[in-house]
């Protein structure tokens, strides 16, 4: 058997351009495969970024969260120190008025000492 090949110009016009359709449609089939491919990449870098600061800020917050824990406590340590010295003043105050209470009576008897010694001394004089 022998194979024949005809050659219409017009038929030949019309696969020539089929052919040329097909390929780009096939082109544009990968373009859009290819922008598709794009795409996915690019939300799923977008998406990995997302994540990444999403962890991030909670590693933030819980170092936030742990370093206001931390200075809470120190603020109450403070605050008690402050109350313990607040009520060792007034203890001292307490103290500091007794003692010029003290100090007052004494001055007052000394006075009164003083009083009697010169009675005496006058009286020593005189006789």
């Amino acid at each position: 058997m022998s194979t024949v090949e005809v050659h219409i110009p017009e038929a030949q016009n019309k696969a020539e351009k089929a052919d040329k359709g097909a390929d780009a449609r096939v082109c544009s089939s990968d373009l859009s495969i290819g922008t598709r491919n794009t795409d996915s990449e690019m939300l799923q870098s977008m998406y990995d970024s997302i994540k990444e600061l999403q962890t991030e800020t909670r590693a933030e917050s819980h170092r936030a969260r742990m370093a206001t824990k931390r200075l809470q406590g120190t603020v109450r340590k403070v605050v008690k120190s402050c109350i313990e010295i607040e009520e060792k003043l007034s203890t001292m105050e307490e103290r500091t008025m007794a003692v010029e209470a003290d100090v007052v009576a004494q001055r007052e008897q000394t006075t009164a000492h003083d009083g009697q010694l010169t009675d005496i001394m006058w009286k020593l004089e005189d006789q």
